[in-house]
């Protein structure tokens, strides 16, 4: 749906965004994660065509938004911190950009009812901007981005100043707008993204570090163990030494011996490191199924604290 190669943002000596390459495929959620700093925001921008590039190429279907009208159109693009006119009224402003956005004049207004509908902010359409709450805002310039019906929506921190209810009400028009729209969606919460995106990215200095599924299913060959009371390298020796477990991973910062991840050969292996723990005198505090950890992949992915176990 959108492909970016080779996308270089400088400014001056400082390279915001370093070489990245990125494809949106059709209907799909794109979590854009990073640290404050990282280049979310300017590879954002770029996407949406609104700067150009120091070097590379985006493509929505053969133009390129930062030189192509009719492309830069097709997209809705929701800044993480709206141009917001606080003496409009909330149907005048979402009107209004729905006439930038190449609405044809007859179609504005009801494209702006609709839009505030959909975010659940029909009550506001005859409020004053500067009269309302943050989170009330927020939906209003949420309106305004996807009044035109794009096909490409680009979201950054839209969830920023929502309360919880608000929140899942976000979710919900998220899942709507992807039957008809691919969607890139910049938080800093991993949860959020873990339930509402297809797919995250996480982006660190510039450069993107992780490409994933966004999924935490839980995955039947891998144990998460926790044990307390050995040291790390006894735990893991005695663990690796059992012929159902294949191999290890140690991803707590310094290897924690509570932080171990087991993939073991069969269902006799949970059995057989509890029996290892128990018969050793440790504490065994947790032996559950392992989970997908979108968190513990960031961390590792950003900081590179990850300490891998080595397979038999």
């Amino acid at each position: 749906m959108l492909q970016a190669r080779g996308i270089v943002m400088r400014y001056g000596p400082r390279t915001a965004v370093d070489n990245v390459d990125l494809e949106l495929r059709p209907g799909e959620i794109l979590g854009l994660l990073g640290p404050n700093g990282a280049g979310k925001t300017t590879l954002l921008r770029r996407l949406a065509g609104l700067l150009p590039g120091s070097a590379g190429t985006v493509d929505l279907d053969g133009g390129d938004p930062a030189v192509d009208a009719d492309a830069r159109a097709r997209i809705g693009y929701l800044p993480e911190d709206p141009p917001l006119y606080g003496d409009d009224i909330a149907l005048q402003y979402v009107t209004y950009l729905a006439g930038l956005s190449g609405v044809p004049r007859g179609k504005r207004k009801a494209a702006a009812t609709d839009a505030l509908a959909r975010v659940g902010a029909d009550k506001l359409a005859d409020r004053v901007i500067g009269r309302l709450s943050k989170g009330q805002r927020q939906r209003v310039a949420l309106a305004g981005a996807i009044a035109h019906r794009p096909e490409v929506l680009l979201l950054d921190e839209p969830s920023e100043g929502l309360d919880p209810r608000q929140v899942v009400a976000l979710r919900s028009l998220l899942a709507d707008l992807k039957k008809k729209a691919s969607i890139v969606f910049s938080t800093h919460l991993l949860a959020e993204a873990q339930t509402v995106c297809d797919r995250v990215v996480v982006i660190d200095q510039g450069r993107i570090v992780l490409d994933r599924p966004a999924g935490a299913a839980a995955t039947a060959n891998r144990l998460r163990v926790e044990v307390a009371g050995a040291p790390a390298a006894d735990v893991r020796a005695a663990l690796l030494a059992l012929p159902a477990v294949s191999a290890m991973e140690m991803p707590g910062v310094g290897g924690a011996p509570e932080g171990l991840l087991c993939t073991v050969t069969g269902p006799a292996g949970a059995e057989a490191i509890a029996a290892e723990v128990v018969g050793r005198g440790w504490k065994l505090r947790l032996l559950a199924p392992a989970r997908d950890d979108l968190e513990a992949a960031f961390l590792a992915a950003v900081t590179g604290t990850a300490v891998t176990g080595t397979a038999k």
